[in-house]
This record gives structure tokens, sequence and C-alpha cells, in this order.
């Protein structure tokens, strides 16, 4: 009867050290290139899969940037917007190790500073516990349909929209994530591991909180196809 509360507790821990030990980098992107590095790997195609099917939809392509900085994760990004300039989309795959990663975000920050994003995969959840950053997951099949499900969302809730400006949609990008990692900081969760303020670690509160809740909310999400809770 204490296998399942051990095994719980043990997970709960393991995911804390991960949390707090692991360097993250604020601008997780390398040098952005016309084309992805010619030794990538696209399991499953897909990434140019989506990619097509978002270029069809009519966003537009931005370039392709493999994860900085490296270490065990070696996965290419796509990167778009869309033809409002409403929405950055981020298509990627590789590897994580042994595992394979495969994860889209469409990313749509509003003008009172917040961010929305929807994503593919439970493990694309970046878990905002400072409520600056909310999240939708949808099993989504294809690209049109999660596109189409990230607008429908937006809407419902009325989220005012600021747009990517033309040849700096990048650069917006960057600023809202370094805004976003500006109020972690100053809300405890992380501290800089750096001068320039562009690698983090989780600090013991933060990656216990993460970690935890993160845990749970992510298996009642599994459980229930992203349902439930539809956003965090």
């Amino acid at each position: 009867m204490y296998i399942l509360p051990g095994l719980i507790v043990f997970f709960l821990v393991f995911l804390t050290v991960i949390h707090r030990v692991e360097k993250r980098a604020v601008w997780p992107f390398g040098e952005i290139q016309r084309q992805p590095d010619s030794q990538w790997i696209d399991l499953g195609g897909y990434t140019r899969r989506w990619t097509a099917d978002a270029q069809q939809a009519g966003f537009m392509q931005l370039g392709w940037a493999a994860h900085f900085p490296g270490g065990i994760l070696r996965v290419t990004y796509a990167l778009l917007v869309s033809p409002d300039r409403s929405t950055l989309a981020v298509i990627g795959s590789g590897t994580a190790g042994k595992m394979p990663v495969q994860c889209t975000w469409l990313h749509s920050p509003a003008t009172d500073g917040r961010l929305f994003y929807t994503t593919d995969k439970q493990s694309g959840v970046q878990l905002d516990l400072s409520r600056n950053w909310t999240n939708q997951l949808v099993f989504a099949s294809s690209f049109g349909d999660l596109w189409q499900r990230h607008q429908s969302w937006l809407q419902a809730k009325g989220i005012p929209p600021r747009t990517f400006p033309a040849g700096r949609e990048l650069e917006q990008l960057r600023s809202v994530r370094e805004e976003h990692f500006r109020s972690m900081s100053q809300a405890g969760l992380i501290a800089y591991t750096d001068p320039s303020g562009q690698m983090f670690q989780f600090t013991l509160l933060g990656a216990a909180k993460t970690a935890s809740l993160g845990y749970f909310l992510g298996l009642m999400r599994a459980v229930t196809r992203g349902a439930f809770p539809k956003e965090i």
C-alpha cells in the first residue's frame, strides 16, 4: 500500500532536483539561419511537414535555429510569424539524449504584457507560477488544427493582441521572454547564473513548486487529453 505514495514522492524529488540543477537559457535559440543544419534529423518529418502546413496557412518563415545551449538537447526549430503578425510559431524536433522530441508552440503576446501560448505536447508546457504566461494543451493532429484552436481560445478570452513588427519579430519575442524571466526572478522563482541575465536556474522554492504542480497538472491533462485543466 506504500508503493504508490513512495513512487510519487520519488518522482517529485527527482523532478525537483532536475529543475534545481539544470541551467536554462532565457533565449533558447542559437544563430538564426536560412536552412536547418545538414546534420539535423527531422524525426518522422514532423517539423518539415508542420512548417509546410503553417506556410500554407499564410505563416511567413523567419528562419531556423538550433537549441541553445546544446547539451543533451539536440533540437532544431523552425520559426514563423502568422499572417496577422499576432502569433509567432516555433516548430521543433530532435532528441533529448535518446528520447525523441517533437513539439510546436504558438506564442501570442498581449498588450498588457502577458503571453498566451498553445502547444501540442505536454513536454512543451513551460509552467509559470507567476501567471505571466498562460498555456493550453491541444493534442492536435495537424498544424492547421492547432492554429484554429489557438485562435478560438484567444477570441474566447478577448485577448488584445500585441503584433510582431515586420523585420523585428524575433527581437520582440526575445524582449517578451526577458521581461517574463525578470518577473520570475523578482518573485524568487529563478536566479540568474551569469551577469548578463541570459542563463538561469530555478531556486529551491521555484523548483519544488514548479516540479510538484507540473507533475500533478500534467498527469490530469494526460488522463483527460488536455481537457482539464484547459489552461494553466
